[in-house]
């Protein structure tokens, strides 16, 4: 997919499992429950809340502030709050070449106590030390799937 000039990526193995996941839960509660409570239950309200940022809010800027992140993280940058849940964080790298502009998404960070060692932040920091995620775009390109 193309928003804005940006070409939207899944890393397969971390986000792209939890998209698929939490798609055919929601798919799963689309079927079981009524129209009223399918749009008010948590689970739906986290997949319209992720898929808006993914479709909407970083190929606007994906370069803004409010998505940056600091220290070793620089290179990388989250989405918080901006409808989703409090304390889940989305993670994601974008990287800019005159052939392709690209925005990988990485990782959806789970709310755990913040300030925890399993904390979202830290998880996702040892996730980077750990080379889950290849530096190089060509890298990066074999381990995503485009929407």
């Amino acid at each position: 997919m193309v928003i804005n000039g940006w070409r939207i990526y899944f890393v397969k193995r971390l986000f792209g499992k939890q998209r698929r996941d939490l798609q055919a839960e929601v798919r799963e509660l689309k079927k079981s429950l009524t129209p009223d409570k399918y749009l008010k239950h948590p689970t739906v309200k986290l997949y319209t809340a992720i898929m808006t940022a993914i479709k909407e809010k970083i190929p606007l800027d994906p370069y803004a502030s409010h998505f940056a992140l600091t220290g070793s993280l620089k290179k990388y940058g989250r989405v918080k709050k901006m409808g989703l849940p409090e304390r889940y964080r989305l993670f994601f790298r974008v990287l800019k070449t005159q052939e392709q502009n690209a925005i990988f998404i990485l990782w959806l960070g789970y709310p755990r106590k913040a300030g925890d060692k399993n904390d979202c932040y830290a998880a996702f920091g040892r996730m980077v030390n750990r080379g889950d995620f290849p530096e190089s775009l060509d890298e990066l390109l074999l381990t995503s799937d485009e929407d």
